[in-house]
């Protein structure tokens, strides 16, 4: 399979905007789960209220990096829970509960993200 050089260049960027977004989206959950001192950051008492918001803003800034397919970076975003809770609790049990609960909250970050990026090739374009 052959690539030209525009679409290894969009390749490359691609990955490139995957890695930033998972460093930046675990460094964030353990940040958080650290400042708010619990193991898993769905534990935080100020979750619903600071931690997801924000997680949500970052997904929308996120959704800026990537060139193409914006959406992406609204999992990647809320998944980074998963490692953050593996490194402090392990893999028990309740990591399948933990998985699809990130799934859901996932949704919204997803919606996000790629509204930031069609906005942002809309006003692009005019």
């Amino acid at each position: 399979m052959q690539y030209n050089l525009k679409e290894r260049t969009s390749l490359k960027s691609m990955w490139l905007a995957t890695i930033v977004a998972c460093v930046t989206s675990v460094s964030f959950w353990l940040a958080a789960s650290w400042s708010s001192g619990v193991n898993e950051p769905w534990d935080a008492q100020c979750y619903w209220t600071v931690l997801y918001p924000a997680s949500l803003a970052l997904t929308l800034t996120l959704g800026l990096l990537f060139q193409q397919r914006g959406w992406v970076a609204g999992p990647i975003v809320m998944f980074g829970q998963i490692p953050c809770v593996m490194m402090a609790s392990g893999a028990g049990p309740l990591l399948a509960v933990g998985i699809l609960y990130c799934a859901l909250l996932s949704i919204p970050a997803v919606m996000l993200s790629w509204g930031a990026r069609a906005i942002y090739r809309r006003l692009a374009a005019s």
